[in-house]
């Protein structure tokens, strides 16, 4: 009997324990279908993931294929009418006339006379102030200097184009009686104030990247550093600074407002900076003023002249950025000196000082030297004391043309032709709508192009090519961007866009800041450390979740910074808003889908329009037009500065 209850209690035992492990077993076969399920979701994702991004990065290169295409195109069916021949070697443009003539010199020399003066302008400045900068500057007064400076690059060009007209003309004519009221003179004047902060920063970058050895070697044998900066810095940094000059100078050419407001828009080959010019740009904006019909000659013309202006401008952007990359080479490759090279090399001709040549004696011109480098110390902080000065005559001078203007009505009230009436409502939401329709289209496109080219696509020379394209599309001139609109969204959508509307707009806006975007969002993602990537891969987090958890949040603050500025950039456009349907007088509040499809005005056209006009009362609307705008911009920048070092204490 006990053995029979025993035999029977193992083998219920033995039940129990099959039936507990082949529940166990269910149990381990649920949890295993569970991670492969969370595999398969998880990959998935990042499939998904992955393609997005693809497309993202893909379409900077969109743009530039339909923008090689449409001028193409457009510029093929030009030369069907008008030969190649005397496209060049016209000497008068006249093709809005009966009898038409289509020489573009007539306009490329306009825009080369302008750039030219800009750059004799903006060279000598822009290089001392980096040199100041850079040298001489104590920490406080650099920071506040650099500030001010380059925020001249921040003022929107329509700014610089009121201020040229009505401020430095009127002053160069007291000095130049034979002096026209539109001349490329000062046209050439105010563009090189707009492009000084470009030489002096590039100018800076190339500074800094000399090796610290040669300034020490130079101080080694006596030099002062003024003569360290005459006859080593400067020289070893000469390419550089010849790229940043050349980079000013495509900018310089490719500049619209400054040039319609201030030069003119009278067609004349001359080399005399005192008379009415019509450049490129000027002739684009003249043309767009007004209907343009499509399959027409002037339709085809301004097509042909901008593709010449993109074709101008490419080439020196490639250019200045071939140099600036030589440049980083050879400075990088004199600072890797290894062990290993330096064993292969001879001491015995560093002993050899019979062969240097014999150092001067200071103690005899020392107390020379000493004045003249004081002398080179004051004039590269007078660089950056007029850069500051012209800011404040900028400010102040608009400040009194138009604060007495800004009112409740002035707010509300809508444009019209009598300047007591006139208001910016329309303006105003306008160009919110602008802003908030750009960002949503190109900030998600342009941060997630900016994470494929990062954080997916290997560093390689397909890479570097890229990143040189995106640079190249950051520097094409904004009225080209505004003639492909045209083309594109204004004719070929137009059953989405409504045509020449604020939707146009905001498209043409968001490819003009996409690349700005996409630079910002790459630099952010580089000062994230790789550790902190390693980190998270090594607790099984997969790429896209390193990216989402760790990568992003931590550059957030650089990214969003990027992006407000990118924003201020797009409400001080005017150029491509003109052919895409931006109005002189609009008396419609856009506030409904309705009206983003129909003709609109914003800030900065509105500013272009009334200081077209004649009447004084106008050009004080405009200045009062100016200090909201720049009230944005301002809010723009200070919203960007806040942000970023609120998360740089956390």
């Amino acid at each position: 009997m006990a053995i029979c209850l025993k035999i029977f209690l193992e083998n219920q035992i033995s039940f129990w324990n099959l039936v507990k492990e082949k529940q166990h077993q269910q149990r381990i076969t649920f949890f295993e279908k569970i991670k492969a399920l969370q595999r398969l979701g998880l990959f998935w994702t990042e499939a998904t993931v992955q393609v997005a991004l693809i497309a993202s990065a893909a379409v900077p290169i969109i743009i530039s294929i339909v923008i090689l295409v449409t001028f193409g195109y457009e510029t093929w069916k030009f030369l069907q009418e008008v030969s190649l021949w005397q496209f060049l070697t016209d000497a008068q443009w006249t093709p809005t006339f009966a009898q038409q003539s289509f020489g573009v010199m007539v306009l490329a020399s306009a825009t080369l006379m302008i750039g030219l003066i800009a750059i004799v302008v903006a060279t000598p400045i822009g290089l001392l102030a980096a040199i100041y900068l850079h040298e001489y500057a104590p920490k406080k007064i650099r920071r506040i200097g650099k500030a001010s400076f380059e925020s001249l690059a921040g003022i929107p060009t329509i700014v610089y184009g009121y201020f040229a007209l009505l401020w430095v003309t009127p002053f160069l004519q007291e000095l130049i009686p034979g002096l026209n009221t539109f001349n490329s003179l000062s046209a050439g004047i105010v563009t090189g104030i707009l492009i000084t902060p470009i030489i002096s920063s590039i100018g800076e970058d190339v500074l800094a990247s000399v090796p610290p050895f040669l300034r020490e070697g130079g101080y080694a044998l006596g030099f002062t550093k003024r003569e360290i900066l005459t006859k080593i810095i400067i020289p070893m940094a000469t390419p550089g600074f010849i790229a940043a000059i050349t980079l000013a100078l495509s900018r310089a050419l490719g500049e619209t407002m400054i040039a319609a407001i201030a030069a003119g828009q009278t067609p004349k080959l001359t080399t005399n900076p005192l008379i009415p010019v019509s450049s490129i740009t000027a002739f684009i904006v003249q043309v767009s003023l007004g209907d343009v019909r499509p399959n027409t000659i002037i339709y085809h013309t301004i097509f042909a002249v901008g593709f010449a202006l993109f074709l101008i401008t490419l080439s020196l952007n490639g250019f200045g950025h071939w140099l600036v990359q030589r440049h980083n080479r050879m400075m990088t490759s004199m600072t890797m000196s290894t062990a290993e090279q330096l064993s292969h090399t001879t001491i015995e001709p560093v002993l050899n000082i019979q062969r240097l040549p014999p150092v001067p004696p200071v103690q005899a011109t020392l107390r020379q030297r000493q004045w003249g480098d004081r002398l080179w110390h004051g004039l590269s902080a007078m660089a950056i004391v007029l850069g500051v000065l012209i800011f404040v005559i900028l400010l102040v001078t608009t400040l009194q043309a138009g604060w007495r203007e800004i009112d409740g009505h002035f707010l509300t009230a809508t444009s019209s032709r009598r300047a007591a009436e006139a208001g910016i409502s329309a303006a105003l939401m306008g160009t919110l709508w602008l802003l908030g329709l750009t960002a949503l289209i190109a900030f998600p496109i342009g941060v997630g192009a900016a994470i494929f080219l990062e954080e997916y696509l290997p560093y390689n020379r397909f890479n570097q090519i890229l990143e040189i394209h995106i640079a190249n599309l950051a520097a094409v001139p904004a009225i080209l961007y505004g003639l492909m609109g045209l083309a594109i969204f204004a004719r070929g959508w137009s059953g989405l866009t409504g045509g020449r509307s604020l939707i146009s707009a905001a498209l043409v806006l968001s490819m003009i800041v996409l690349p700005i975007v996409m630079i910002t969002t790459r630099n952010a993602l580089r000062t994230v450390p790789d550790s902190d990537r390693q980190a998270a891969h090594s607790v099984g987090m997969s790429r896209w979740q390193t990216l989402w958890h760790i990568v992003l949040p931590a550059a957030s603050p650089r990214i969003i910074t990027g992006l407000l500025l990118s924003i201020s950039r797009a409400i001080g456009e005017t150029a491509p808003l003109i052919p895409i349907g931006a109005v002189a007088f609009s008396s419609t509040v856009p506030l409904s889908w309705q009206d983003l499809q129909r003709q609109f005005t914003t800030l900065t056209t509105q500013i272009f329009y009334w200081v077209s006009r004649p009447q004084p009362e106008f050009h004080a609307l405009a200045a009062a037009t100016i200090i909201i705008l720049g009230a944005l911009v301002l809010a723009m920048n200070i919203l960007a500065v806040y942000i970023r070092d609120r998360y740089r204490s956390l």
